[in-house]
């Protein structure tokens, strides 16, 4: 093989490799408040919030979570790939987000339901109570509470470990 060709072959060899390195891209916050975690799990500690249209570079890839560094402040952390679109949100000087679902909303429309099909199953049982179901929705339970919970009852803790003997 002559010169040229080892060298044009180095090249894109090099070539192909920087591009490995430099990370799978990028995506922005397609959510209000954007929850960048400690672990790749719903309950993972939070480390930081990120807004709507910020960005962030993709680091690795675990199921449905995405490994991201913030590209303002270079923070880490694991966000559900459902929070995250691979284009760029531009928004235009004093336009407030008024759109835009929280990250529970995308769970549940993940899972089929929104409040059109909630509106839906209330037409259809009209005589039942939903009282106690709009009640539910508004409780709010912190990451921490959460924690303290899985730990008194023995479950798996936020790490995804073993929480047995901590």
């Amino acid at each position: 093989m002559g010169m040229r060709k080892k060298i044009i072959l180095l090249l894109a060899l090099s070539l192909v490799a920087a591009t490995a390195l430099a990370g799978q891209g990028w995506r922005s916050v397609a959510v209000q408040k954007g929850a960048v975690r400690l672990s790749p799990m719903p309950f993972g500690k939070i480390v930081a919030t990120l807004g709507y249209g910020e960005r962030v570079d993709i680091l690795e890839e675990q199921g449905l979570w995405l490994k991201v560094r913030e590209q303002k402040q270079g923070r880490e952390g694991w966000m559900h790939s459902a929070s995250l679109i691979a284009k760029a949100i531009t928004l235009k000087p004093g336009e407030r987000v008024g759109a835009g679902a929280s990250e529970d909303e995308l769970a549940l429309g993940g899972k089929g339901f929104n409040a059109q099909v909630e509106a839906e199953y209330k037409a259809k049982g009209k005589n039942l109570d939903y009282a106690s179901v709009d009640w539910m929705e508004r409780i709010e339970v912190s990451p921490e509470a959460m924690r303290e919970f899985l730990a008194k009852g023995g479950l798996q803790n936020y790490e995804g470990g073993d929480s047995h003997g901590k």
